[in-house]
């Protein structure tokens, strides 16, 4: 869990729902299976944009515990959010993203 804003790997927090597909020295490619209820603890990502495969409604909450609901459309690309989050799926469909993570040089 995040409490610097340092860079979190989500794969090790959440290997249920993260799967790695692809990594280099520059990016590293994932499989994101979100299903109903699951719940994704505090963490900061790199710079990353996901490409929607399955559409649903995610609620993102902030550590000052601010939440934003965001309804993702199948085919929609998004830049992930900034800053520290946590992650549920509150809607009745498995949300399904490809997502590439930049790394730092």
């Amino acid at each position: 869990m995040n409490t610097d804003n340092t860079i979190d790997d989500i794969v090790v927090i959440a290997p249920e729902q993260h799967k790695v597909l692809f990594e280099n020295d520059t990016i590293r490619m994932l499989k994101v299976t979100v299903k109903p209820g699951d719940k994704v603890g505090m963490h900061t990502n790199p710079e990353n944009v996901n490409y929607i495969l399955k559409s649903g409604k995610l609620r993102l909450t902030s550590k000052d515990g601010t939440i934003l609901d965001v309804d993702l459309t199948e085919g929609q690309v998004i830049p992930a959010p900034v800053g520290t989050h946590s992650v549920e799926n509150i809607g009745d469909t498995e949300v399904q993203t490809i997502g590439v993570e930049l790394k730092r040089a």
